[in-house]
């Protein structure tokens, strides 16, 4: 009987350490040499704008007028958005997207979240509580798209 009890238990442990590793594990990225080629494309749109134009962080005065400032904020928010609602629904399936998990340096997706508009700020916060809780979005990562989801609250 004792021996009965003692297998039951180490079933149920063994049960539930495989259900624990299947659900920590994050899904395998097919093409991931696709997908890195995409996302440095996402990465170089999120910059195309936002380069040329004047920001609170300089005091360089911008060679374009107020109207042209204006279309490319336009421009850059469509590319900001668009970005947006495709490394929310990347990160849903695949989990955090890395360098090191892609073999693809110089990612920084973080940017991506981090331009992200208000609209999103719910979905990207549930998805970054999760990520960085798993140990798949390092602690800086996650506090620079904090940051910008809460106001980027400065100490």
């Amino acid at each position: 009987m004792k021996t009965s009890k003692a297998i039951q238990k180490l079933v149920m442990l063994n049960v539930f350490l495989f259900f624990s590793v299947c659900c920590m594990a994050q899904k395998s990225i097919p093409n991931a040499k696709e997908l890195c080629s995409k996302l440095t494309k996402m990465i170089e749109n999120d910059q195309l704008h936002r380069s040329k134009m004047p920001s609170g962080f300089s005091d360089h005065k911008s060679s374009f007028s107020k109207t042209q400032i204006d279309s490319m904020n336009q421009l850059q928010r469509k590319i900001d958005n668009f970005n947006t609602e495709k490394l929310i629904a990347l990160t849903q399936i695949y989990g955090w997207i890395s360098d090191d998990r892609m073999d693809c340096k110089n990612l920084n997706v973080w940017l991506i979240f981090r331009h992200s508009q208000p609209q999103y700020f719910k979905d990207i916060s549930v998805l970054i509580e999760k990520e960085h809780k798993a140990n798949r979005l390092n602690a800086f990562q996650y506090q620079l798209i904090r940051d910008h989801i809460l106001g980027r609250p400065r100490g």
